[in-house]
């Protein structure tokens, strides 16, 4: 195990993480802790390359001539493998979502007053709950989750919000990724949660789900990917079905909004934090 590890700090004045990540993923980052507006991204010594900033900086600088971001900063340093893990575990902390529903770490103890606690190891992942889109996902999960629903969640992650769904109510849940290292962290989540029996994990597109008639779908993906599944969405969906849609920017939204509509959804509902919307539509 390497000793020293590289730690890459972008802050900038806009929500552009998401874009980040794609391409630090993309040359070696073995994980990221991600904040409103900033993104901390970690190399290990012998994935690190001292072009990455430069790298960064142009991709940033490009961000900025199209309007995506007005100003960036980023830091360079160094750490030490120990102080590395210590720092990440520290930064992840129980997040009361609702009144009524906590996310937490299997390291951290809560003492709240919370009646749903879930517990997730992102293993340096999202879906922890500090994110305003798997914040909002759950909330709206709690408000329109009914005893016995079927449910399907596209792009699962942690599975955070297949295994909030079931403690809410739902009787089964279907959650699909293409990345095989989620689905094994997912599964590692679901155990946790003691959700294994209602929750089926699948790898693969949205085409591997071959069921149908779900009461609701949840997807919290990009603004792009969101759009070229719009169809795979509605075909799953039931009649009167819900569709939750996040990991929209606020800006995107209404552009969003109108290609489901044309899909044959209408819009019902929303929830917006930060410069991120969450949607509700229905069937």
């Amino acid at each position: 195990m390497t000793d020293k590890y590289f730690k890459l700090k972008v802050s900038t004045d806009k929500p552009v993480n998401d874009l980040i990540v794609g391409l630090l993923s993309d040359v070696g980052a073995e994980g990221f802790v991600e904040e409103e507006n900033e993104l901390i991204c970690y190399f290990s010594e012998g994935n690190w390359n001292s072009s990455f900033e430069s790298e960064v900086s142009k991709f940033l600088s490009n961000l900025k001539i199209e309007g995506k971001i007005s100003r960036f900063t980023i830091d360079i340093s160094e750490i030490q493998n120990q102080d590395w893990n210590r720092e990440w575990e520290e930064s992840i902390i129980p997040i009361e979502v609702t009144k009524d529903i906590v996310i937490k770490p299997s390291w951290k103890e809560y003492k709240g007053e919370a009646k749903i606690i879930i517990e997730i190891d992102p293993k340096m992942s999202f879906g922890t709950g500090h994110h305003e889109t798997t914040r909002m996902m759950v909330q709206l999960l709690e408000r329109f989750v009914k005893a016995g629903a079927k449910l399907l969640d596209v792009g699962t992650g942690t599975g955070v919000l297949a295994i909030a769904a079931v403690k809410l109510g739902a009787s089964s849940c279907i959650a699909v990724d293409t990345d095989d290292w989620s689905i094994e962290n997912a599964r590692e989540n679901i155990e946790r949660n003691g959700a294994a029996g209602k929750i089926e994990l699948i790898g693969g597109e949205i085409g591997s789900v071959r069921e149908t008639e779900f009461d609701i779908i949840t997807a919290n993906l990009n603004r792009n990917t969101l759009l070229y599944i719009k169809s795979e969405l509605y075909v799953r969906c039931a009649a009167d079905g819900i569709l939750m849609l996040a990991g929209i920017l606020t800006l995107d939204e209404k552009d969003v909004v109108a290609a489901y509509e044309q899909a044959g959804f209408k819009k019902v509902d929303e929830i917006r934090e930060a410069e991120w919307s969450a949607v509700v539509l229905r069937k």
